[in-house]
């Protein structure tokens, strides 16, 4: 947590794909994964706070800045698909996203390792498909949706290829995956804070490990899995987290909504998204 607030890209934090963190055994990934879910368990309330923050003013912060750029995004693509598609939410969390697709017309369910997130996902989503579930294995049957959203899970993930096999696998033909990811060059510097806040305490920081990636990685990643086309898109770029750190009370709003244009003529350029705070990759089965 960051001055009240989750951990999110462009914090300079240790979380759970890049050099830095390979050759895990299967034994360490495991309790990676299992750390990653004990602490956004706790985070659970904070989380609920800022995306209510964010559906109020997403320029109170980088957590809801970088949520606002990525709905953006999201939207491009979603409003290409049809009304009462079934949609799976990998990673839910709170259900923010779930009860903002439900409202749209999409037939969502959701999975999560965190009992404690899935007590918001519940209470936004009544009766949807929550289910507690990890990300490896998903409790769904072949060909079972037509949209898989995966927001922010794959950064905790020591090997996402699992869980990119498993939203294949669950995706109807011609389905849509859209999956967040973190480039390890990002303008924050935080993959070096990172793997330097994993071997030594630091109590301004959560202390949890992430895992970078490349824009080319994460294509080849996909190929593996076995989606079948995939397009790779930078969200928001530069050292802003750092601003918000030293920024005085009431100046983060106003830099943000300058910075915008920034971001929107400068983030999805190719050569670029590697450098961004956060990848989303829109892939097809």
């Amino acid at each position: 947590m960051h001055n009240g607030r989750p951990s999110v890209p462009g914090d300079p934090v240790p979380a759970p794909c890049c050099a830095i963190f390979r050759g895990l055994s299967r034994g360490s990934a495991e309790r990676a994964v299992e750390r990653a879910i004990e602490v956004h368990s706790r985070q659970a309330e904070g989380f609920a706070e800022s995306y209510t923050r964010l559906e109020q003013d997403p320029y109170t912060s980088c957590f809801t800045y970088s949520r606002l750029r990525l709905e953006r995004l999201l939207d491009a693509y979603l409003d290409r698909r049809q009304t009462g598609e079934a949609l799976l939410d990998v990673g839910c969390g709170t259900g923010h996203h779930m009860r903002a697709l439900r409202d749209r017309g999409f037939d969502v369910a959701g999975v999560d390792g965190s009992a404690a997130m899935l007590e918001h996902a519940t209470a936004n989503n009544p009766g949807a498909t929550v289910l507690l579930s990890g990300v490896d294995a998903l409790p769904f049957a072949d060909a079972s949706f037509d949209v898989v959203v995966c927001i922010e899970v794959l950064r905790y993930l020591p090997d996402p290829e699992a869980c990119l096999r498993e939203m294949v696998r669950v995706l109807r033909p011609g389905g849509l995956c859209l999956a967040t990811a973190t480039p390890v060059a990002n303008l924050n510097g935080y993959a070096a804070v990172n793997r330097i806040a994993s071997t030594i305490t630091m109590p301004a920081l959560t202390a949890l490990r992430q895992y970078f990636t490349t824009p080319d990685r994460l294509g080849r990643q996909c190929a593996a899995a076995g989606f079948s086309s995939r397009r790779i898109h930078g969200v928001y770029l530069g050292p802003v987290n750092w601003v918000e750190r030293i920024a005085p009370t009431g100046a983060l709003g106003p830099f943000l909504r300058r910075w915008e244009a920034v971001d929107d003529a400068l983030a999805d350029r190719p050569r670029l998204r590697g450098v961004t705070n956060m990848l989303l990759v829109a892939a097809e089965r």
